[in-house]
């Protein structure tokens, strides 16, 4: 089970990438993302790090703080059913 901390997400493309990171710079807090096996976990504002998780996988974005309804609104075009 996800905690309320957490929310799945799926990127189709770069620019989805892209536009995920450029969101998750001006977040105030810490979030890291990683895929489902948690084997690789990188920080959710470095572009190259979130690249390198791949495109039409299933991502887990982890927010250490809160979670704004911003991001929340942000973030509904790429999320997934937990």
């Amino acid at each position: 089970m996800m905690n309320a901390n957490t929310i799945k997400v799926r990127f189709y493309s770069f620019d989805d990438v892209k536009n995920f990171v450029e969101v998750m710079i001006k977040y105030p807090g810490d979030a890291d993302i990683s895929g489902n096996n948690r084997n690789l976990m990188v920080d959710a504002k470095s572009i190259l790090g979130v690249a390198s998780l791949g495109l039409n996988t299933d991502l887990a974005v982890i927010f250490y703080d809160e979670i704004t309804d911003e991001i929340r609104d942000f973030l509904a075009p790429y999320t997934i059913a937990a």
